[in-house]
């Protein structure tokens, strides 16, 4: 509803009270007026009444009351008063004039009987047949105690009532000019009443806006004094308040910022009302489209909505496991906690942390104690085999035995060759965690020649050939013999699974950077039997293998791919592979040129 500002109270009221005030004053002032209007005729016709009788003794108004008219006819016509003479029973002695103002008997008759008790009367009356006002007053004749007649003496007020109008008139003339004075004295009042008011109003208005910045009016009353000095410490006191929240936002941002785990909070009507980075990240929204929408607009996931519902009425936390969809699928473990507020509306905190990675090493964990039992086992169940063969009488035959000793070497050689392996694996992967690497900078055509030195008597066994392609002048800070049998491992994978009179290429080039000394890439290509796309996100975890049982024939150990990972990761480098089957693989390691 539409409000009225403060000045138009205050001026209205005040108008109110001048107006109520001027009009009483008016009335009363008209009474006053008239009364003594009234009474100053009424004194003029007791006067002429009382000089009526002092010119005539009693004798002669009893002798001749006639002359008593006549005289008063003749020296009181130009005051316009009627004068007549009654006697005490109320008789005319006189006759009136025509141009008298009618007399009414009754009236007359109460007059003449106040006058007859030696007291002077008065009365007023109005005439409806003409419209006329007059006024009537008996004189006793003789003494106060024994009056002899009466003198009614009878005046026409017209002209009386015609000074009382302008009297009036020019009364209320000066009332509106005082009404006027004070509407606008009132108005400037008001007016200095309101300001400090709204200027506080306005002040209130700013701050609420979020303006702290303004000054607070003060005034010279009282209590608006007291008004804007508590105005002045609220305002202190909200900004001291607003940095502390702000200081509170600024962490809880930061802190939500910074964890890896994604945050999600809801309220009881499933509206998001904030989501971290982490979470926005990994449900794949944008945190200014996600906030005070609904869950089911934001992440079309019927499971995610089930759980939401679920953390939002469990009073205890409660833990899921939740499967995204997508390029590659992720696992994310939720944690929800129910919230409770003072208003009765709930919510709750969703915590999403994606454990793709954790469940996947443990997949390989699990793999890896798995073949690593199983490729321990396979060596020791072949020696224990043939040894209790022997031991059961096959050693008396020597072809037999010498047959059953040969296996058991080769068998204790290929322990020897894992047990060697995941000493060298364990031993790099020490020195990657403690970045202590030794290096030196080399000639890399010297370090390949090396390792192809190393492979070429079973490259030429297998019939393939190797090519390599390096400037004499590349050179790396690098652990040169960690490097070297990077490569043997790699070139001697080549040569297992390439046909006869296929070749392996072996490279080395360096790439410029923008910033930073460049990179080492070298590359392995083979025309082998290529490897299938699924293998290839696994092909450098420890024993795994694509075919176990030709790996295990070509006298494989199956962490020879593993070894090379660690040391070019020891180097603060990568290794990749591209492969298409019945064409080919290339092995790909990119490592700084200079010191890791």
């Amino acid at each position: 509803m539409p409000r009225t500002r403060l000045v138009w109270h205050l001026f209205a009221g005040w108008c109110a009270l001048v107006a109520t005030t001027l009009a009483v004053g008016f009335w009363i002032a008209s009474v006053q007026l008239a009364d003594i209007a009234d009474e100053a005729q009424r004194t003029r016709l007791t006067d002429s009444a009382r000089g009526l009788a002092a010119v005539f003794d009693d004798g002669d108004i009893a002798r001749d009351p006639g002359a008593v008219s006549d005289f008063a006819r003749r020296h009181l016509s130009s005051t316009r008063i009627d004068l007549r003479l009654f006697t005490l029973e109320g008789d005319p002695l006189t006759t009136p004039d025509a141009t008298s103002p009618p007399a009414a008997t009754a009236s007359d008759d109460g007059l003449i009987a106040a006058a007859r008790a030696g007291r002077v009367a008065s009365a007023s009356r109005y005439d409806l047949a003409t419209g006329r006002r007059s006024l009537a007053v008996a004189v006793p004749v003789g003494s106060a105690d024994r009056p002899t007649a009466v003198i009614l003496a009878t005046a026409d007020t017209a002209e009386s009532d015609r000074r009382l109008a302008a009297w009036q008139r020019r009364l209320l003339v000066g009332c509106a000019a005082a009404a006027a004075v004070a509407s606008i004295g009132g108005y400037v009042l008001a007016r200095r009443v309101a300001r400090p008011v709204e200027e506080l109003s306005d002040a209130t208005a700013r701050m609420a806006a979020g303006d702290i910045s303004g000054p607070i009016p003060t005034a010279d009353v009282a209590e608006i004094a007291d008004l804007s000095a508590a105005l002045t410490r609220l305002r202190e006191q909200l900004v001291e308040r607003g940095l502390t929240i702000g200081r509170q936002g600024t962490q809880q941002e930061a802190v939500l910022g910074s964890m890896i785990e994604g945050v999600l909070a809801i309220d009881a009507r499933q509206r998001i009302v904030g989501i971290n980075r982490a979470a926005a990240d990994l449900l794949a929204v944008e945190i200014e489209h996600a906030v005070r929408r609904p869950l089911q607009e934001v992440i079309r996931n019927p499971d995610l909505r089930r759980f939401a519902l679920k953390a939002i009425d469990c009073r205890d936390p409660v833990e899921d496991d939740l499967v995204l969809g997508g390029a590659r699928d992720r696992t994310i473990r939720l944690r929800g906690t129910a919230l409770r507020d003072v208003s009765g509306d709930g919510g709750a905190v969703i915590v999403l942390n994606d454990v793709t990675d954790v469940q996947r090493l443990e997949n390989v964990r699990r793999d890896f104690v798995a073949n690593v039992s199983h490729e321990l086992k396979t060596p020791i169940a072949s020696i224990k085999g043939f040894v209790e063969t022997l031991l059961d009488g096959a050693m008396d035959d020597p072809a037999d035995t010498r047959r059953f000793l040969g296996i058991v070497a080769r068998q204790a050689d290929r322990l020897a060759a894992i047990i060697e392996d995941l000493l060298a694996l364990s031993r790099i992967e020490q020195s990657e965690g403690a970045g202590n690497l030794p290096v030196e900078t080399v000639a890399v055509a010297g370090v390949l020649a090396a390792a192809v030195g190393d492979c070429g008597p079973r490259a030429v066994e297998r019939g393939v050939a190797l090519e390599i392609s390096c400037p004499d002048e590349l050179t790396a800070a690098v652990n040169a013999p960690l490097l070297e049998q990077a490569v043997i491992n790699l070139i001697d994978n080549a040569i297992k699974y390439t046909a006869s009179g296929k070749s392996v290429w072996l490279s080395a080039v360096a790439e410029e950077a923008e910033v930073g000394a460049g990179s080492l890439v070298i590359r392995v290509r083979d025309e082998g039997c290529g490897i299938a796309a699924e293998h290839l996100p696994r092909l450098f975890e420890r024993f795994y293998r694509v075919d176990k049982a030709r790996s295990r024939n070509l006298g494989g150990t199956g962490l020879g791919l593993s070894i090379v990972k660690h040391i070019v990761q020891a180097h603060g480098g990568a290794v990749a592979v591209e492969s298409e089957l019945g064409v080919g693989t290339t092995f790909t390691i990119r490592m700084p040129l200079g010191s890791s």
